[in-house]
């Protein structure tokens, strides 16, 4: 399994950090009254996403880790995990990263989706 390199941030900016539960139900309106909902997935990916702060150093290692390690951001890899210990599974999610001009470096926008 490819790792997240060491050489790069472990961790999120705390501005801009989101995580959040993913959505294994199946809802279907009716007429009147509530939706019927009932468990489609017992195992969902969860949406995580955030800013990290890179070096130009950093961001061209980051570049070279999507593009040629992740195959363009098509496979999965271990990344530190972020509200608990240990590591995830995470794939990058619906949006490609993204960066701009932050001081003397970067802020690198990430979305990933954490794998069940």
């Amino acid at each position: 399994m490819i790792s997240w390199p060491s050489t790069l941030p472990q961790g999120f900016m705390s501005d801009g950090y989101q995580s959040g539960m993913g959505d294994g139900r199946a809802r279907s309106d009716t007429d009147s009254g509530i939706a019927k909902v009932r468990r489609r997935f017992s195992a969902v990916p969860r949406p995580l996403s955030g800013n990290m702060y890179m070096t130009d150093d950093q961001l061209s290692a980051f570049k070279s880790f999507v593009s040629s390690d992740l195959a363009g951001g098509s496979l999965p890899f271990t990344f530190p995990a972020q509200d608990e210990s240990g590591t995830w599974t995470v794939q990058l999610g619906k949006d490609v990263p993204a960066w701009g001009r932050l001081g003397l470096g970067w802020s690198v926008k990430i979305d990933l989706v954490i794998l069940p």
